[in-house]
């Protein structure tokens, strides 16, 4: 079977773990991708993590039926931004979140690229609108933010600036869904967007109860893993409502929703842990004792865990989309 190479160059800004994953995606729909950093070191380490990560893909046959080799021979790394978006269709920005180094980003590439090409930016929660404020032409900067890790988790957000055309949207969404991933159209710009905003509602009210003693850190994880995630790869929160009746609903709501956790005690718990250097996984304690336990090896077990729960998962989702 021949790949699906609808797209002639593609590039993306920053090669850290995210920026890495995201170019692993554009590669498999494009004939040349390149993956632009400051430095040849972090290249190297990014390409390096690119070659594992196709590996993992390949175990699992998602590659769109290709050889690891021949998508690794389409990702060209450069350190001259300039030159990539130069013919460029598609950009995507993946540096750290920092506004000042975004905004000039977008300033260098919306002066570089040619004009139809759509910026997009894989910010986790920086507004959009903000990130364009000085590019010439910001009707074509849009979000499209992934989730860690970016090769295997099939759904992003497509998110729309204040001044983002509905062409731009229409086209990064087109380009994702060619790319066999999942878009949630984000219409409004804000702070977290939707998935972080659902996720850290989750999180501010899990450590909540954590600090509390209400329940241990495990007892919470398993909560989420068993009670409420298998319900919810079946319907989502607001569906599974419908199901279940709305009248019970209510009831619920107006009893429980005035006695969940506030923000203020979860965030000062969580501030002093880092403060003592408990940072997680790295520092070998956070909400978890992690002590000699290799980073490495722990995230790529949860990877290789997530690829195939999420194989599973998505067959069903295509199977009962398909009309």
């Amino acid at each position: 079977m021949q790949p699906d190479l609808f797209l002639d160059r593609t590039v993306v800004i920053g090669g850290g773990l995210m920026g890495s994953q995201i170019t692993l995606v554009l590669a498999q729909g494009s004939r040349e991708t390149l993956l632009v950093s400051r430095t040849q070191e972090t290249l190297d380490r990014a390409m390096e993590n690119i070659r594992r990560y196709v590996g993992d893909l390949h175990r699992h046959q998602q590659l769109r039926g290709e050889t690891p080799e021949a998508v690794l021979a389409r990702i060209r790394p450069t350190t001259d931004l300039e030159d990539a978006v130069s013919s460029a269709e598609f950009v995507v920005e993946s540096i750290s979140e920092n506004l000042e180094g975004k905004q000039e980003v977008f300033r260098r590439m919306d002066a570089a690229a040619p004009r139809d090409t759509v910026l997009a930016s894989n910010t986790s929660g920086l507004p959009i609108t903000v990130l364009g404020e000085r590019m010439v032409h910001q009707d074509r900067i849009a979000g499209s933010h992934f989730f860690q890790p970016a090769h295997i988790v099939p759904v992003l957000e497509v998110i729309r600036g204040d001044k983002t055309s509905d062409a731009t949207m229409d086209r990064a969404c087109e380009i994702w869904e060619r790319l066999d991933r999942v878009t949630l159209r984000v219409n409004k710009d804000g702070p977290g967007f939707l998935v972080n905003r659902l996720q850290h509602a989750i999180i501010r009210e899990a450590v909540h109860l954590l600090v509390t003693g209400v329940a241990d850190a495990e007892s919470i994880d398993k909560a989420v893993e068993l009670g409420l995630a298998p319900r919810f790869t079946t319907a989502g929160p607001l569906k599974q409502r419908d199901i279940n009746g709305l009248k019970m609903h209510v009831s619920v709501a107006e009893h429980l929703w005035k006695n969940l956790g506030g923000w203020e005690e979860p965030l000062a718990y969580l501030q002093a842990m880092v403060a003592r250097g408990e940072t997680g996984l790295e520092s070998g304690k956070g909400y978890y004792d992690w002590t000699g336990q290799d980073p490495t090896a722990v995230r790529s077990e949860k990877d290789e865990l997530l690829l195939r729960r999420t194989e599973q998962v998505m067959a069903d989702y295509w199977a009962s989309n398909k009309k």
